[in-house]
């Protein structure tokens, strides 16, 4: 297929993603205003679960049914990265916000997706310098998963806990709006966000195909960035409605569940430990580690910017967003 046409299927499925999410997260702040759940649980696990289920979605496309399974590595990772690079950019966009300055929720939840790095970047080092077979961490009860895996999905739920009893600053008024119609709109335009992200997947594959691209870096620029969307949209419409605890929590919620898909998606796929395609692909694995890395250091940086004294001179307070963009910048200078 000509390339152009791919890429006005691409801008198109990416324009509906936006709209969609737009409309999702004015409904998610409604539902705030409504409910006593916090900003930072409805954030974190409710909006986070469905502006990733793009990332879900599509994974699951790249591995079982193209069979592809770097894809959906560079798709997690690439989104985990473009994620925070979503915040940096808020935060300097409404750089009068002092948006790190306003939130108390979230540090518990980054410091466990900074473990979940770490437990996916140990073997794989391990590995590297034949310390470690993928095949001898794997376990076999009527299916065949990885501990990584394992690990990994115990860790989201105890983000799920810790989210759940983070402190929260938000205190918006109440919506005029009812649970039923608040409900309603909410499932309807979850529906086109994920409905649309299973075309994106494709479109990405045929994308890297006629570009001659691999698999790892397409997923982590065009697919990454396709399936960020949802989230970049969802900070941008809460920040402008002050909503910082949904907005924060949105992303970091995003991330922690991304991290998590790859051990669903390995489960899902138990004919295959997909961990091993690490091993048998240098290019893969090369890309996947400098993601790998750059994502620890993003949260690390995040962690920081969330930890640190809040009195601080403007140019001093920046200094976090801008690291994070640097990072993503050499990301691509260092793939391409």
């Amino acid at each position: 297929m000509d390339t152009g046409i791919l890429f006005a299927q691409y801008f198109l499925l990416a324009f509906v993603v936006i709209y969609a999410t737009s409309k999702l997260s004015y409904f998610v702040d409604e539902l705030d205003k409504k409910s006593n759940i916090s900003g930072a649980v409805i954030g974190g696990v409710l909006l986070a679960t469905i502006t990733s289920m793009p990332e879900f979605i599509t994974s699951i496309t790249s591995t079982v049914i193209l069979a592809k399974p770097g894809l959906a590595f560079g798709n997690v990772l690439g989104s985990n990265i473009f994620n925070i690079v979503i915040l940096a950019v808020a935060d300097l966009f409404f750089i009068k916000h002092l948006f790190f300055n306003k939130v108390k929720s979230g540090r518990r939840t980054n410091g466990l997706i900074i473990i979940m790095y770490v437990i996916f970047a140990l073997p794989l080092l391990l590995n590297r310098f034949g310390w470690l077979d993928y095949d001898t961490i794997g376990i076999s009860i009527g299916v065949t998963f990885n501990i990584i895996s394992l690990l990994i999905i115990i860790i989201y739920f105890l983000s799920i806990r810790s989210m759940n009893s983070e402190e929260s600053t938000n205190d918006d008024g109440i919506s005029d709006l009812s649970y039923k119609k608040i409900t309603i709109m909410f499932i309807l335009w979850s529906l086109v966000v994920i409905g649309s992200s299973y075309f994106v997947t494709i479109v990405t594959d045929n994308l890297a195909t006629e570009l001659n691209l691999s698999t790892s870096f397409a997923g982590a620029i065009f697919l990454g960035v396709a399936t960020s969307l949802p989230e970049l949209t969802a900070v941008i419409t809460l920040m402008k409605l002050k909503n910082y605890e949904a907005a924060l929590g949105n992303i970091v919620g995003s991330n922690v569940f991304n991290l998590t898909i790859i051990s669903v998606v390995d489960i899902i796929n138990y004919k295959e430990n997909i961990y091993n395609v690490l091993v048998t692909d240098q290019a893969l694995r090369e890309n996947i580690s400098l993601l790998l890395i750059l994502g620890l250091i993003n949260s690390i940086i995040l962690m920081i910017a969330l930890l640190r004294k809040k009195s601080l001179s403007i140019y001093t307070y920046i200094i976090p967003s801008v690291l994070i963009l640097a990072s993503y910048f050499v990301y691509i200078g260092l793939s391409l």
